[in-house]
């Protein structure tokens, strides 16, 4: 198999897999692991596994703190939103993470706009109205802002990534993991969110089992993004959406509304329309 091949085939898998991971997850919680404390348990289970097989040069360690930052706000923003709302509704305003990337890379990288581009923004931002729109009146609960600011912190670390492409793979994951561990520990520590209540059979199968998968997910999606084309890959990553309502419909029972439905579209084909002119 091509290396574009594979690229495609593990893409899919790891885009797939985001979109049923919320499952497992609620059933973490429901056996004692609370949002913040089962993020921290499964991302550090992840960077223990990764830790022995990454070395990075001292002096990327600058770049890598902010891509830890922003790795911390991604992943713990994108696990509390699907913990505690619809999820095919969290997905869909993570996805607008292209919109992000390339209006902070207009402003950080020079990159330049052009109007196919500028087109999609207006119809990718149409369609969040669209879904934040409930019983005639714009209501931002705690769980959008947490899914827009996971897409937004997931946004502006691609565009660090491409002011620096001599970062491995295996680099920009540690960072992550060990970003999400911190920042999830000082946000406990600040809230006063106790520890958790769990047995210790779940709190290792969190660590061992779940870090497992979680580092298997991210290097995936990683590797992916980075031997493909973004227009390629930006399609793809739809595979979650999908995944996503699926399983919800599935496991949950849970409908959507026909606002929420033609929203979502609209803000998927806006926010595809951007990652494939993206330059």
């Amino acid at each position: 198999m091509t290396k574009h091949g594979r690229g495609v085939w593990v893409l899919l898998g790891g885009a797939a897999a985001w979109g049923v991971l919320w499952y497992p997850l609620r059933l973490f919680v429901a056996h004692g692991l609370s949002g913040l404390w089962l993020t921290v348990f499964l991302y550090a289970g992840a960077l223990v596994l990764i830790s022995p097989v990454v070395r990075t040069p001292f002096a990327r360690w600058p770049r890598l703190a902010a891509l830890a930052f922003l790795g911390g706000v991604t992943n713990i923003g994108f696990v509390l939103a699907v913990l505690t709302d619809n999820v095919l509704r969290v997905t869909l305003l993570f996805y607008l993470s292209p919109v992000w990337a390339v209006l902070l890379g207009r402003v950080f990288l020079g990159e330049r706009l052009g109007w196919r581009v500028m087109t999609g923004v207006m119809i990718a931002v149409a369609g969040m109205f669209m879904i934040l729109w409930r019983e005639a009146a714009l209501v931002i609960r705690a769980a959008d802002l947490y899914a827009l600011a996971a897409g937004f912190s997931f946004a502006a670390a691609n565009v660090l990534i491409r002011a620096d492409r001599h970062l491995t793979i295996g680099a920009k994951a540690q960072a992550t993991f060990f970003g999400v561990v911190v920042l999830g520990v000082v946000v406990a520590a600040f809230a006063g969110i106790a520890p958790p209540v769990s047995s210790a059979a779940v709190a290792g199968l969190a660590l061992g089992a779940g870090g497992l998968v979680i580092l298997a997910i991210t290097v995936a999606v990683q590797y992916g993004v980075t031997v493909l084309p973004v227009r390629q890959s930006a399609v793809i990553a739809l595979v979650e959406v999908l995944t996503a309502a699926v399983s919800q419909q599935l496991w949950l029972h849970q409908g959507m509304t026909v606002a929420t439905v033609v929203g979502g579209a609209v803000l998927a084909f806006g926010a595809t329309r951007v990652a494939r002119h993206e330059q």
